[in-house]
C-alpha cells in the first residue's frame, strides 16, 4: 500500500487539452500555467502559447461597470484641472 501515490500527489497532466477543459471550465490561472510550461518544453511552439495566454488574459480581464468607468472618467478630468492649476501656480 505505501507504493500506492494518493491522487493528489501525481502531477497534473500537460498538455492543450488539459488546459482547453481547464478554460471550459474557468480556470484560467491554471490553464495559463500549463501554456507557460508547454512553451518552455516546446520552444518552436511558445510564440502559440504566448498568443494564447494574452487572448486568455483578455478575455478574462474583469470588466468594470458603467458606473465605475464614470468615477474614472470623473476622476481623471479632477487631475487634470488639479494639474492646470498647479502648473498655473508654479508659473507665478
Amino acid at each position: 500500500m505505501d507504493s500506492v501515490k494518493s491522487e493528489n500527489s501525481s502531477p497534473p497532466i500537460q498538455t492543450e487539452t488539459m488546459a482547453q477543459l481547464l478554460l471550459n471550465q474557468r480556470h484560467w490561472r491554471e490553464a495559463i500555467d500549463i501554456y507557460h510550461k508547454l512553451g518552455r518544453q516546446n520552444p518552436e511552439k511558445n510564440a502559440e502559447y504566448q498568443k494564447k495566454i494574452i487572448e486568455i488574459k483578455e478575455y478574462f480581464k474583469p470588466q468594470l461597470s458603467p458606473e465605475s468607468n464614470r468615477k474614472i472618467k470623473q476622476t481623471r478630468n479632477q487631475i487634470s484641472h488639479l494639474k492646470k492649476l498647479l502648473q498655473a501656480a508654479i508659473s507665478q
